[in-house]
């Protein structure tokens, strides 16, 4: 796990770890803090995680650094903003019994009601590309392979085609859902902004301008079908802040 000041809502998703994972299966906690300045690191330490600074700044160092303390065959990662589903344990881990799988993984939706609605439509979608759906904040990796390929877990979509290339499997297991807690819309905008800075996009820069035309439509239709009129402002919102963020990145 990697943190920055998650204490406000850290202790929840420490404790629903500690109920869905059961502690005979678990060798380390390992926790990397981007130098919080709240009481982070009283709360990891209370419920048994050894913490460590992150030795840059930011999330991909934060990742880099706690995949260097892993020593173990298999290992997991939790956001610090994510309550793991109940049935994760009993679902997800079994898929790595098949050695062709390299990672597994549930989903997670939204807390705030709006933008739940919008992240289950996106789950609920059949015929959505499996890489709108890749995160990695409540999966299980196998470490061998992870090593091998030596990409920077922030950059999932990568590390999923360099999986996918050596021919092993990212799976997604659509009805293992977790809880993202998510307070407020304009948060998560921002949320989603910060995120496209750090991460290359999965689709060139034309679709994702095409995705943010279309997006009113594509709002209207998720209204309807999810009866929430807030999705007709805040979806193309989100796909502008994407946008805006895949060009800004580009021009680094």
């Amino acid at each position: 796990m990697w943190t920055k000041n998650g204490a406000k809502f850290l202790r929840k998703v420490l404790k629903r770890i500690d109920e869905v994972i059961p502690p005979q299966f678990v060798g380390r906690r390992i926790m990397v803090d981007d130098h919080s300045e709240d009481n982070t690191v009283k709360v990891a330490k209370n419920f048994g995680w050894t913490v460590y600074e992150n030795r840059g700044r930011g999330l991909k160092d934060a990742i880099a650094t706690a995949l260097s303390y892993v020593s173990a065959d298999f290992f997991i990662s939790v956001e610090h903003d994510v309550i793991l589903a109940r049935d994760w344990w009993e679902k997800i881990p079994k898929y790595m019994e098949d050695e062709r799988v390299a990672v597994a993984q549930g989903v997670r939706v939204a807390t705030h009601n709006v933008l739940r609605k919008l992240d289950e439509y996106i789950v609920e979608r059949k015929d959505i590309c499996e890489d709108y759906l890749i995160s990695i904040d409540n999966n299980i990796y196998r470490t061998s392979i992870i090593r091998v390929l030596g990409i920077n877990l922030l950059d999932h979509a990568k590390v999923k085609r360099e999986i996918e290339k050596k021919g092993m499997k990212w799976v997604v297991d659509r009805t293992v859902i977790s809880d993202h807690i998510r307070h407020g819309i304009i948060a998560s905008i921002n949320h989603a902004y910060k995120m496209g800075l750090m991460t290359r996009g999965r689709l060139n820069r034309l679709k994702m301008f095409k995705l943010f035309l279309l997006s009113p439509l594509r709002a209207m239709h998720i209204t309807f079908k999810k009866k929430s009129p807030e999705i007709i402002v805040v979806y193309p919102l989100i796909r502008l802040a994407i946008l805006k963020a895949e060009l800004e990145r580009c021009e680094i």
